[in-house]
């Protein structure tokens, strides 16, 4: 994919995806498991990698349905990993 496309440059991304407190806020309306057990900073960085992985399937695909498996981009999965570090 050349980078210039890649949906990672989206200002959605930045808002919904990146965004710790839109993160939150999707991980307290949908009473997300893994959140609730982050205590350690890892733990909390893993929360939100996957939050975000999941703010981006729906945000790109809409909600998806049980056994969906969307792959998302190697370039967002980079952006991601970045902003929440896994040590």
């Amino acid at each position: 994919m050349v980078p210039e496309l890649c949906s990672s440059h989206r200002p959605e991304m930045t808002l919904s995806v990146l965004d710790r407190m839109t993160l939150y806020s999707q991980q307290q309306y949908q009473q997300d498991v893994f959140s609730f057990y982050a205590e350690a900073l890892e733990d909390v960085n893993k929360s939100f990698r996957h939050a975000a992985y999941r703010q981006f399937t729906i945000l790109m695909h809409g909600k998806p349905t049980a056994g969906d498996r969307i792959t998302v981009p190697a370039c967002c999965v980079k952006l991601i990993r970045e902003k929440f570090p896994s040590p």
